[in-house]
């Protein structure tokens, strides 16, 4: 009796993980919905620049391209072309949201790149959350034919719950049964963030619940880049906060051991706050001006190793770029 209830047990872990086969056409779903159906702030934009130089942005898992916007527009103020598109199912309303899975935002991500490659000299991926797992499997797609410039990933998953680097991860272990809960329950809440933290953290997304379908397709998607990483040779840089409770640091060391990059940098950031899960970083009030900073000095010196000097505009007191330069100034004179 012991056996069978562990068998059924066992049985239960497994199917609760994996689910069951899915029928999905990576075709559904790619026409950006018209601007009156979509959240505000969450339009996908795209800032033609005047150099040579071009940027893919792709948010993360229920957000939008508002997470992209401040970094798209300091790319944008250095005179390069910025795309930022809405991942299919993203920006409306959770049904819409529903219907889609991994393989639709991955489709998306990667016809954007094949389209827009092309255009550019020099082309560079950039990913938030699930956007940087997306990316890291679009270079891994993409490296012998038309690989990208450089790739830089912010808080990107290879895994939420289970092994990595020999340790046992569990961020929610709800996490372990949604290949199971889908058939049950549509969604699952989300705890409610303080005003405190929405104001510190201004983001656009689906705020009120995971809708379970999508949670269990976006699990089971980002774990499968994890064997194609060592295809990705484009110069790299990664980009974590310690103690992300979303997305555990593991994955930034994961992700860094195995990529072939021959250039790759990590930077990880301490926050010392208790009010968020200290992984939105692009939005975040005391962690998105380093992040910027990261980001900016990974490109210049890639561009400067392809002898190409990067175009930095003039700017007044109160821009992005003069905030980051008195911030390099400060950091020097540590």
């Amino acid at each position: 009796m012991l056996l069978l209830v562990i068998i059924l047990l066992l049985a239960l872990f497994i199917v609760g993980h994996y689910g069951f086969p899915e029928k999905v056409n990576p075709r559904d779903f790619q026409e950006t919905p018209p601007v009156s159906q979509l959240m505000r702030g969450a339009e996908p934009f795209r800032l033609r620049g005047s150099t040579d130089v071009g940027f893919l942005l792709v948010h993360g898992f229920e957000d939008s391209p508002y997470t992209m916007h401040t970094l798209g527009n300091l790319l944008h103020s250095e005179g390069h072309t910025v795309i930022a598109p809405l991942l299919p199912g993203h920006g409306t309303n959770i049904k819409n949201f529903s219907h889609t899975r991994y393989e639709h935002w991955l489709t998306k991500v990667l016809d954007t790149y094949i389209h827009e490659r092309p255009n550019f000299r020099y082309f560079f991926l950039v990913g938030f959350s699930m956007g940087g797992n997306l990316c890291l499997n679009v270079a891994s797609r993409v490296q012998r034919h038309a690989p990208p410039t450089g790739i830089i990933t912010i808080a990107a998953p290879v895994t939420l719950n289970g092994f990595l680097n020999g340790r046992f991860i569990v961020r929610d272990p709800r996490l372990f049964f949604t290949g199971v809960l889908k058939y049950f329950l549509k969604h699952i809440p989300k705890a409610k963030g303080a005003l405190s933290e929405k104001i510190m953290i201004p983001w656009v997304g689906y705020e009120e619940a995971y809708t379970l379908s999508t949670l269990h397709s976006f699990k089971r998607g980002v774990g499968e880049v994890k064997q194609r990483l060592y295809r990705i040779r484009a110069p790299a840089c990664f980009i974590h906060a310690n103690d992300d409770k979303t997305v555990h640091i593991e994955n930034m060391h994961y992700i860094f051991r195995r990529v072939s990059s021959s250039e790759k940098c990590a930077f990880v950031l301490k926050l010392d706050e208790n009010l968020s899960t200290h992984h939105v970083l692009l939005t975040h009030q005391l962690a998105r001006e380093k992040v910027f900073h990261y980001i900016i000095k990974f490109v210049h010196d890639t561009l400067r190793g392809f002898d190409l000097k990067p175009v930095i505009l003039k700017a007044g007191k109160n821009s992005w770029i003069s905030k980051l330069k008195r911030m390099r100034t400060i950091l020097k004179a540590d």
